[in-house]
């Protein structure tokens, strides 16, 4: 056991703790055909190297193939299907768990960066908006129209904020 296994083995317990619907130890021992104190060895990080059922568990969670060895380097864990980008490489910040079975589950509809203020310190708020995969016409806008009036909070929020810091 080092920090290398120690941190994949943390990685694949938030992994499993955001997924949803949720899945429990005993659960995923169940799908990996293991016991649970195996699950639970495999999220404190105690084995020497990735053996087949850590992999194994890693794809369960939806990792792609890659995952364990990138975490095990220090990089990221990608969504299935997605390709790193420089930003994954640099900060080596995956999105979490849940974040990534969300943007996975249902279809994006809009998306936008809504600063926080007039500089780039100030920060901003990244939304994507997502609808059920196959929502028809009505329903698409339906919820846009629910998003523009949220939308128009947001900037007004971070508007307020900037009239009342001056």
């Amino acid at each position: 056991m080092d920090d290398k296994t120690q941190r994949l083995g943390s990685a694949l317990q938030a992994a499993r703790e955001g997924r949803r619907p949720k899945l429990t130890q005993p659960e995923a021992a169940e799908l990996l055909g293991v016991g649970r104190s195996t699950v639970q060895n495999i999220e404190a990080g105690k084995f020497a190297k990735p053996t087949s059922t850590v992999r194994s568990y890693a794809t369960l969670l939806g990792w792609p193939d890659d995952a364990v060895d990138r975490v095990l380097e220090g990089g990221p864990v990608l969504a299935p299907g997605r390709d790193a980008s420089p930003a994954d490489e640099a900060e080596g910040l995956p999105l979490p768990p849940a974040v990534e079975y969300e943007l996975r589950s249902a279809e994006t509809l809009d998306s936008a960066v809504i600063p926080l203020g007039p500089d780039e310190e100030d920060g901003h708020v990244i939304v994507v908006l997502q609808g059920k995969k196959g929502v028809g016409p009505e329903e698409v806008a339906r919820i846009a129209a629910r998003y523009r009036k949220a939308r128009r909070y947001l900037q007004g929020l971070a508007t307020d904020d900037a009239v009342a810091d001056s």
